[in-house]
């Protein structure tokens, strides 16, 4: 005769327990993820392209248009490369400078190349024999999202030096050698062009005006499936 009140303590004691399930307020039990939708879930945010691809090391190359050196030659304007310890060559350049790329991050940004470039502390001199004022640029930053190049004149506040045209990502990164490569065109920017001017006492820089032509091999994390990271087989019209 025990088993009847055993059976309905049972039921009683599983209906209680629906009902406080079923009570406003209470959250609604969490389902269980399976590992195959987490891993979908992963490739597709790393398919968005947003992943920062670490910059191992890498080099840039700064040339003046000779068009631009000339004019600078003809108002007594020389170039000389700036060394890491702060050190102007006692030579002068021919228009080119050759830069160190320490670290920085890229992306891909809407399709084309993102991110940031840090450069070595060396940098470029200019020097008006004229008047033997000299103007050192120094601290380049390359903002790579922007199409921007900013530096440092003869130690004061940041300026953004130029800009430039930022490449499509599919056409500039080697998955391959694991390699940004860039090939582009600086622009001087009106607040860059008046400092310059006014630092060498001589108007010649204006906005908008061609500055350097810069040629960047930017060495990537080779750890990384930059395929997927970088997205490059998406294509953004």
């Amino acid at each position: 005769m025990r088993a009847r009140p055993l059976a309905t303590a049972v039921v009683l004691a599983l209906t209680t327990a629906l009902l406080a399930a079923a009570a406003p307020g209470r959250p609604a039990p969490t389902a269980l993820t399976p590992s195959g939708d987490r891993a979908t879930a992963t490739a597709a945010t790393r398919l968005a392209g947003n992943t920062e691809v670490p910059v191992k090391g890498g080099s840039a190359r700064f040339d003046a248009p000779p068009k631009t050196l000339a004019a600078l030659k003809a108002r007594g304007v020389a170039i000389a490369e700036i060394d890491t310890q702060g050190q102007i060559s006692p030579h002068y350049s021919t228009g080119s400078i050759d830069l160190g790329i320490k670290s920085g991050t890229v992306t891909n940004s809407g399709g084309k190349v993102g991110g940031e470039l840090r450069f070595t502390r060396a940098g470029i001199a200019l020097i008006n024999i004229r008047t033997k004022k000299v103007v050192k640029v120094t601290g380049f930053v390359g903002d790579l999202s922007q199409g921007t190049l900013d530096a440092v004149l003869n130690r004061g506040a940041k300026t953004t030096l130029g800009t430039f045209t930022r490449p499509r990502t599919t056409s500039s990164i080697d998955t391959e050698a694991a390699v940004l490569r860039m090939d582009t065109d600086l622009t001087v920017t009106a607040a860059a062009a008046a400092r310059l001017n006014a630092a060498l006492g001589t108007p010649f820089f204006t906005a908008g005006g061609p500055l350097l032509r810069i040629r960047i091999d930017a060495a990537l994390d080779p750890s990384v499936d930059l395929e997927t990271a970088l997205n490059l087989g998406h294509h953004v019209p």
